[in-house]
């Protein structure tokens, strides 16, 4: 019960948060309710375990039979959530989700005949909870999604941004040691804590996130700039050098007179991937404000610079040479070697690249959009 209240008031807040454009908090939501129903439905049931009375042994096939129809549920979802944070391909979201529909389906279809036939649980005539012959293979099946994810989050750590990895795996392991605890020691019900746990995790990473990402683009905020900043000349030697890029969308202001603000969030989300693609993760990326982003990689000289910028310009080509948009993406860019034992503040060193990105813009291979948008 207290995990279950725990869980609605993340229900209550996230629903006065909730961007229903955003398919991670959809997903996630998703996850909040269903161990809700999880966790009231397993108290309820635990309560009315051994009382006698029609209404209580039917109280009691009802919210246990809520219970078994919630888990895969909960467990595909997350499938789902993994999914999503690991390709952010909307396409792929659809297809999976479309997969899951008749497994879900056919798992709360097994649930209805149970009340006849006894396959998954039984409840005697004093009103007790028995596991049936197909608990364990039930139970196996919505386990093995859990291990499949986990193993999927392991695989593709390196298309994870580095602080949504460690969230996303401490999901996975509450919910395992509970779980396998519940299965291994009847009587123990932890299952749906270690879940409560789980997502209570993924509640404070997502606050976290929200402060500090950029929610369109989600890459880092100014903010969090600004504080990546700090902590990484705290945490440098002083002749550890580092490379800045600073670059902004040539056009952009005509790109959102000429199709609208929605085409101006598709360039905008259009650089971000091609930004995320062209440099390593382990890279600072940010969105610094409106068309404005900013690149904080390792360098130790500016030749590793000028190549990041050049394998990322080629991105742009190749991204115009495929692309069906009606628009083509151009940037002016900016960037330099910063040396801390220069004594340069890096208030100073970021207008440096910020001028040299403008002198870029001013040449007049940098504004060829005009025509392109036939204007």
């Amino acid at each position: 019960m207290f995990a279950a209240a725990l869980l609605i008031v993340i229900a209550i807040n996230e629903n006065l948060q909730f961007n229903r454009h955003l398919t991670r908090e959809r997903l996630f939501l998703i996850m909040v309710y269903t161990n809700i129903i999880l966790c009231l439905s397993d108290a309820i049931a635990w309560s009315l375990e051994n009382t006698p009375g029609a209404v209580n042994y039917l109280l009691n096939q009802v919210f246990t039979s809520l219970a078994f129809i919630a888990i895969p549920i909960l467990t595909y979802t997350w499938f789902l959530y993994v999914l999503y944070n690991i390709h952010r391909d909307e396409a792929k979201l659809e297809k999976y989700e479309k997969l899951m529909k008749p497994i879900i389906l056919a798992s709360s279809l097994i649930i209805i005949p149970n009340t006849f036939t006894h396959y998954l649980f039984l409840l005697d005539e004093n009103n007790c909870y028995h596991r049936g012959p197909l608990y364990y293979p039930y139970v196996l099946i919505c386990f093995s999604v859990l291990i499949f994810t986990f193993f999927m989050i392991l695989f593709n750590r390196k298309k994870i941004r580095p602080d949504h990895f460690l969230p996303m795996v401490f999901f996975v392991v509450p919910t395992i040691i509970t779980s396998i605890l519940a299965i291994l020691i009847y009587g123990i019900a932890l299952s749906w804590v270690g879940t409560t746990l789980a997502i209570f995790i993924i509640y404070l990473f997502i606050q976290s996130q929200r402060l500090g990402t950029d929610y369109l683009t989600n890459l880092y905020n100014r903010r969090q700039l600004n504080e990546y900043l700090s902590y990484y000349m705290r945490g440098r030697r002083n002749n550890e050098k580092f490379g800045i890029i600073m670059m902004d969308i040539n056009q952009f202001k005509q790109i959102n007179d000429s199709w609208g603000h929605a085409a101006g969030d598709e360039v905008l989300i259009a650089l971000a991937k091609i930004l995320k693609s062209s440099f390593r993760s382990g890279e600072f990326i940010s969105r610094y404000g409106g068309d404005e982003f900013i690149v904080v990689m390792s360098a130790t000289c500016i030749d590793d610079v000028t190549a990041a910028v050049k394998r990322f310009k080629n991105s742009i080509e190749q991204f115009n040479k495929t692309s069906l948009k009606s628009w083509n993406l151009s940037v002016s860019i900016g960037y330099d070697i910063y040396d801390p034992a220069s004594g340069i503040n890096f208030d100073a060193a970021l207008n440096h690249v910020d001028n040299l990105m403008y002198r870029e813009k001013a040449k007049p291979e940098a504004a060829p959009l005009a025509a392109e948008l036939n204007v």
